[in-house]
């Protein structure tokens, strides 16, 4: 990735205004902890890319190497968590760490961020430049799908996003016409409420080679709504539908997580570090399992 020039816009709406303007050459940088994995073509042929400009002499000519005009967010005031009662509100430049080291009562996204990269990564990764190019690996979206967040975004004026909407296809795509991420709002965890976690990894740091969140809520022993939610196995992080609808009015007992475990059959899982897809399919029914009663034992410990 070959940098060009930098800009460091003051509010959100000059960030906006300078990523038109520069239209595709444009890259929203936050932590940067993503520029080892962005490639562009010239990258890929060599330092100088060369075209042909002559058949019969076989003579070449260099082609400028295609620049990005980076424009840096640090400068935003886009930090820090606050809570109205109705939602946490994640500013888009809040480190991984302070996500982390955060605590409330009806707050569990830390379960998650601590297990992601390492502290030295966690103190300069954000959460907006986390979720708005999502790697395979990525471990922030399937917990967002499954806490049912919200995204308030900056376009021509501010506008929001399920995470269901925002995750249906890469967020680059959808961000490359200049729109901004502002903030991400949670609903926090009601009493009834339970959230569960599982990170499959070969090292404790590594990339996730499968990760199940899932949210649970309970009525008189049973489950009134869940939301399940997977990735690191899959091509893009998803909802897993068909698991949700095994628990859906059936009750939060052994044999129902069992019964919902099976349903990740079916789904496209694809086995990264040497595992296969089959075995893929295996770690994926006991990872959903898992999730699923920590989810509950998360919402009984709280009633």
């Amino acid at each position: 990735m070959r940098i060009g020039a930098v800009k460091r816009p003051a509010t959100p709406e000059q960030a906006r205004d300078l990523a038109r303007e520069h239209g595709a050459q444009a890259l929203y940088l936050a932590g940067a902890t993503s520029l080892h994995f962005l490639t562009d073509a010239s990258q890929k042929l060599g330092k100088e890319a060369k075209r042909p400009i002559d058949k019969n002499l076989g003579k070449e000519a260099k082609r400028p190497i295609d620049k990005k005009v980076a424009i840096l967010l640090d400068r935003l005031d886009l930090r820090g968590i606050s809570d109205d009662g109705r939602r946490y509100c994640i500013g888009a430049m809040t480190s991984l760490a302070e996500l982390m080291n955060f605590r409330a009562q009806r707050w569990a996204f830390h379960e998650t961020v601590r297990r992601t990269a390492t502290h030295q990564i966690r103190n300069i990764s954000t959460i907006g430049g986390n979720i708005c190019r999502v790697f395979p690996w990525c471990d922030l979206p399937v917990a967002l799908l499954a806490l049912d967040a919200q995204m308030l975004l900056l376009g021509e004026e501010r506008y929001s996003l399920s995470a269901d909407d925002f995750f249906a296809s890469q967020p680059a795509r959808r961000l490359a016409n200049g729109d901004l991420l502002l903030y991400v709002e949670l609903p926090p965890l009601a009493a009834h409420m339970g959230f569960g976690y599982r990170k499959e990894v070969v090292t404790l740091s590594g990339f996730s080679l499968m990760t199940v969140a899932v949210r649970l809520c309970l009525e008189q022993g049973a489950i009134s709504s869940a939301r399940v939610a997977a990735g690191g196995a899959l091509p893009f992080p998803r909802r897993l539908s068909q698991v949700e609808d095994l628990l859906v009015g059936r009750p939060a007992a052994p044999d129902t997580f069992v019964a919902a475990a099976e349903g990740v059959q079916g789904i496209p899982w694809k086995g990264r570090e040497d595992w296969s897809d089959a075995y893929t399919l295996q770690v994926a029914k006991v990872a959903v399992h898992d999730a699923l009663q920590r989810a509950l034992d998360f919402a009984q410990r709280r009633n």
